[in-house]
């Protein structure tokens, strides 16, 4: 169930990834984003969020608790060190081919970061009533903010996952392996990422898709105005 919520928006985006910022496509993922923030605040998604919730964190098996650590860590930005995000973006960044993506894409993760707080500090959720732990394993799931109490809406990893891969699947989108586009294959990145965030307890549903509406309009807005798109 989670996955249909998480597709209507890759679908709005289709192949073209980066879109203008006056078409149809990003108006549609504005007021996608405005309607799903109105509604989680009234409190009407509430039933359908802990339905599909306790859905997928009652299933659980520790080999299933490993990989959705292992994913959801992924998309973490604290410490730097440890971000693959920022390790991909710096790279980018250190090669000369690279560097104008590179900048962009930092751009993107930080703006992502900074958006979701300030959705967060507008649209205030408490977080699932729930604690995830691993027998075996010493783990505590990073929050979207340094604050503990930050709200659950919308997901911060969801929003810099997909923006994240909305400027790389541009990058790479005219490769492939085999028949397969690379650029269309990243998008499970942050499929996977929301999965991950409602896994281990942090997300409801409707966190993550508002998350992925918000990483898609701040990474198409923000490659847009830094001419992603330029050849030079």
């Amino acid at each position: 169930m989670i996955i249909l919520f998480w597709l209507g928006p890759l679908h709005v985006l289709g192949r073209a990834a980066l879109v203008p910022l006056r078409s149809i496509t990003f108006l549609s993922l504005l007021i996608a984003f405005a309607v799903v923030s109105i509604l989680v605040a009234s409190g009407v998604t509430d039933g359908l969020d802990k339905g599909i919730f306790d859905a997928v964190t009652g299933s659980r098996s520790h080999t299933m608790d490993l990989i959705m650590v292992a994913i959801t860590t992924t998309a973490d930005i604290f410490p730097v060190y440890f971000s693959p995000l920022l390790i991909i973006a710096i790279i980018l960044l250190v090669r000369k081919r690279s560097r104008r993506i590179g900048a962009i894409l930092i751009l993107v993760i930080l703006v992502a970061a900074l958006a979701s707080l300030q959705v967060k500090g507008i649209v205030y959720r408490d977080r699932p009533d729930y604690e995830f732990r691993v027998e075996g394993l010493e783990y505590r799931v990073e929050l979207d903010a340094i604050a503990v109490n930050t709200s659950s809406y919308p997901s911060g990893h969801a929003a810099r996952s997909a923006a994240f891969a909305l400027v790389m699947s541009y990058m790479l989108r005219d490769k492939r392996i085999g028949r397969v586009s690379m650029g269309m294959l990243l998008w499970l990145y942050p499929l996977l990422i929301s999965l991950s965030r409602v896994y281990v307890g942090e997300h409801y549903p409707m966190d993550v898709l508002g998350g992925t509406l918000l990483g898609l309009i701040v990474g198409n807005f923000m490659a847009i105005v830094f001419r992603l798109h330029s050849p030079s």
